[in-house]
């Protein structure tokens, strides 16, 4: 009787067990900095020192790059006894249009989003 009750105590105390994991790609940045960014003045010299290096450039033509700041994380965590991870991804990204060496056009994205697999 007593190896009953110690194997459901067991089983309640590690069902509540979970395992968590978090990965992270790209660089943060400060988006506060993004309101400084004006379209037809700020140029790559500015960006620079505001924001620093980019993750990605893209080339979009002879005088056209997109400058791409990123930093994406995930974090994934299980459940013992469950087969179904919950997964969280957090976003924030900004792409920057520079033609000429000035910004032309930007854009930025914050979200978050959970799915459970």
């Amino acid at each position: 009787m007593k190896k009953v009750i110690f194997a459901i105590i067991i089983s309640s105390l590690l069902s509540g067990c979970v395992y968590r994991s978090t990965a992270g790609a790209g660089k943060d940045f400060d988006q506060t900095k993004i309101s400084s960014i004006q379209k037809g003045k700020t140029t790559e010299s500015d960006l620079l020192s505001s924001l620093g290096e980019p993750v990605k450039k893209e080339v979009v033509s002879a005088d056209e790059t997109k400058w791409i700041y990123e930093k994406i994380t995930s974090t994934a965590a299980v459940r013992v006894f469950s087969t179904k991870p919950k997964i969280d991804t957090k976003r924030k990204a900004l792409e920057v249009l520079i033609k000429n060496g000035v910004v032309t056009n930007y854009a930025f994205t914050d979200n978050a989003t959970s799915n459970y697999k």
